[in-house]
């Protein structure tokens, strides 16, 4: 499951960020990806709809704990890990 949700993610970033998935790791910086505050809330709400989960983040939160692709999979990993 892990490397669906790892692939599952980098596949919604890509698709929002209008960038190749190819070019995205987990340790890809969100900065790098120069994804703005509108579109990782557009990614985090895709996320919780396809996980069925509940991200409890603001924007700000969001820009401090979330710095690679890897945080945002890892924090998905534990929310779905919690609700099973």
């Amino acid at each position: 499951m892990s490397k669906d949700v790892e692939a599952s993610i980098i596949a919604m970033i890509a698709s929002a960020g209008e960038i190749e998935p190819g070019e995205i790791t987990r340790d890809t910086e969100l900065a790098e990806l120069e994804i703005d505050s509108l579109v990782l809330t557009e990614i985090v709400m895709d996320i919780e709809d396809e996980y069925d989960i509940e991200i409890d983040l603001n924007t700000a939160e969001a820009w401090e704990s979330l710095k690679t692709v890897g945080d945002i999979v890892d924090m998905v990993k534990q929310l779905v890990a919690a609700k099973t």
